[in-house]
């Protein structure tokens, strides 16, 4: 045990976010923020980690040329749905350089047209210069000696197995924007990440794969903020509506409801729990969804124009976190949510090959 480290981690704020209350703890290093969910000594066996290198541009000022602030939000959004998880955000701008050869580097980016790499080789920069010994240390102090480890770049992977902490990759899914795609493909063709580049919702492909509602073809997931109304009450998006009906006829109903986020709407049905639900839950949930699910493409005619586009492809929720709803990340889940939306697409065809249609209109 470090016994100064262990000092200044018992030093720590409550972090009140969208996607829920997580926790700042001290560690020493003003460069080093340590933020997870829960308890920073009770994370448990193989907790998710994201080793975070700071960007001022797109994480404060919403700078859109590169993926850094994708892979922080969808980090802590895998922490929430799993309710534990450190995120170890570490002062490294450019690969570990500093500011000022950042803002060099990305000056020749744009004034020459170079990729990332090139532009650190006219500076005569090594490409990256970041170690991870400060998160080592930490991660020793709380015991934890075999992490799943959110990132597309192996070099995090080798430091941490060479300071003996078994590692498990788990992949972020950027977001391809005309600002970042070049960046995009030279991370993975000449900086050796593992970015996955490659859309399984592209035309010549027999299926569509979704999950993360901030995702390509993100507006498929039930977390989507496409809000939804029934009974001239709206609930700001299918996952407020289908946790809310666990609870239907009681306060419960409405604070759900009223949840800021998808998130929040799932975390506050957990807290409740099976105790406080309705009793025929587990027989009503598809219907449930299925009428959540209805009202969105209806009650958004451009989304449900979308919706036909994808044509007879198989739509797949692709997680391992969910083997009902989702594929189970390996394809043996049961992927009720891709079938009930190939369920309402086929209404939506039907309905317009033979005018008005007669399926259920409880969310119209």
């Amino acid at each position: 045990m470090n016994p100064a480290l262990d000092k200044t981690l018992a030093n720590w704020c409550e972090l009140p976010t969208s996607l829920g209350s997580f926790r700042m703890y001290d560690s020493g290093n003003d460069l080093l923020r340590v933020v997870c969910l829960g308890d920073l000594r009770a994370q448990g066996k193989h907790p998710l980690l994201r080793i975070h290198s700071s960007c001022i541009a797109s994480e404060l000022f919403g700078a859109r040329d590169c993926d850094c602030a994708d892979q922080l939000r969808e980090a802590m959004t895998l922490i929430a749905t799993e309710q534990r998880g450190i995120i170890c955000h570490m002062h490294q701008e450019g690969r570990g350089h500093g500011l000022s050869a950042k803002i060099r580097a990305v000056g020749i980016m744009q004034r020459e047209h170079f990729d990332t790499v090139e532009a650190f080789d006219a500076l005569g920069l090594q490409q990256d210069v970041r170690t991870y010994g400060d998160v080592v240390a930490v991660l020793k102090e709380l015991g934890v000696d075999e992490v799943r480890l959110i990132t597309n770049n192996p070099r995090k992977r080798d430091f941490l197995q060479s300071a003996g902490i078994q590692v498990e990759m788990v992949s972020t899914h950027p977001i391809p924007r005309a600002e970042n795609h070049k960046y995009l493909k030279t991370k993975n063709a000449k900086l050796g990440h593992h970015l996955p580049l490659a859309n399984d919702g592209d035309q010549t492909s027999k299926r569509i794969r979704f999950y993360h509602s901030d995702q390509p073809w993100g507006w498929l997931s039930n977390f989507s903020h496409h809000a939804v109304c029934f009974h001239d009450r709206v609930w700001p998006s299918v996952e407020h509506y289908y946790q809310s009906q666990k609870f239907i006829g009681t306060l419960n109903e409405e604070a759900i409801r009223m949840a800021e986020t998808p998130t929040q709407a799932k975390l506050r049905a957990e807290e409740l729990g099976k105790t406080h639900r309705r009793d025929n839950w587990e027989l009503v949930r598809e219907q449930i969804m299925l009428d959540g699910l209805r009202a969105k493409f209806r009650q958004h005619p451009d989304l449900g124009t979308m919706l036909l586009r994808t044509s007879e492809r198989t739509l797949v929720e692709h997680t391992a976190l969910d083997s009902y709803w989702g594929d189970g990340g390996d394809g043996t889940g049961k992927n009720r949510l891709g079938t009930l939306l190939m369920q309402v697409r086929s209404e939506m065809r039907h309905a317009e090959s033979t005018g008005p249609c007669d399926v259920e209109k409880r969310g119209d």
